[in-house]
């Protein structure tokens, strides 16, 4: 059993004030520094499952975590995980539910959509909490604000890897800033830009992958930057290798690997979206 202490900007209501995705990182890194030690590469359901307090932004709350169950949505359908909170059961308490390895679910997307699923409760659910606490407004119906429950829900594995535009109401623009904000957060958390960078100078060399150093042209990442060049004329066989062995490494797909290089400017653009 283990707590999770984080801070971060936010508005009176709790929700987080605009958080870019570096910012992100840096909490993500500072939930995991709480987990493992930092010479350990892969954070494990196991240790991410053993969370169950929080405290965020000094709003202290349970987490109940669920990862034995298949999990449903409100129509009944089989999705991959959901992090909920509803006052009719408990108004301290965040629900953190993922669906176990299955014909749908494999390891690696179960830790996956867990880690998701934590980005929200850490950025969402104190929020919900706040609200809960403070009671129906002068305007507001009694009955339905006092039990108003929240759910966020991760369908499949696409919405792990991007969040696709819906619309432009005002509230369409916060869920696809709450799904981009909990995907950057997963990503930081299980395979962090220093991690990775590490991994990659033990690596490269094994895999017949060229380092090329020189200084970053990203504003985010200022100071020194390497990319990465397969030394084949076969642009994926020459890098495969070392994203099969950095995934296994971090519990991870290769894919998931391939997106967290291209976050952290390792690729060269000609193969960036591949």
């Amino acid at each position: 059993m283990s707590l999770l202490t984080l801070n971060y900007q936010h508005c009176d209501r709790y929700f987080p004030n605009y958080v870019k995705h570096t910012k992100v990182a840096t909490i993500a890194l500072q939930a995991r520094q709480q987990l493992i030690s930092g010479d350990t590469d892969a954070l494990t359901l196991d240790v991410l499952g053993a969370i169950d307090n929080m405290k965020v932004n000094g709003i202290s709350y349970e987490l109940w975590v669920d990862t034995r169950h298949l999990v449903k949505d409100e129509l009944g359908n089989a999705v991959l995980g959901v992090c909920e909170f509803d006052p009719d059961g408990s108004k301290d308490a965040a629900l953190l539910s993922v669906t176990p390895v299955c014909e749908i679910a494999s390891p690696e997307l179960v830790l996956s959509t867990f880690a998701h699923e934590l980005g929200h409760a850490v950025f969402e659910a104190p929020a919900w909490i706040h609200h809960a606490a403070q009671g129906a407004g002068l305007f507001d119906d009694h009955g339905v604000t006092a039990h108003k429950a929240y759910r966020t829900s991760t369908p499949d594995a696409e919405h792990l890897s991007k969040f696709a535009s819906v619309g432009n109401t005002a509230y369409e623009t916060s869920v696809r800033v709450a799904e981009f904000r909990a995907n950057e957060f997963m990503g930081s958390l299980l395979v962090p830009r220093q991690h990775l960078i590490r991994a990659v100078e033990n690596l490269a060399d094994q895999y017949i992958v060229m380092i090329t150093r020189g200084q970053s042209v990203d504003p985010d990442f200022p100071g020194m930057g390497m990319t990465l060049t397969a030394k084949s004329s076969f642009v994926f066989d020459g890098m495969d290798p070392l994203l099969k062995a950095l995934a296994t490494r971090f519990g991870v797909t290769p894919k998931f690997i391939r997106v967290r290089m291209d976050r952290y400017g390792l690729l060269k653009p000609r193969i960036k979206n591949y």
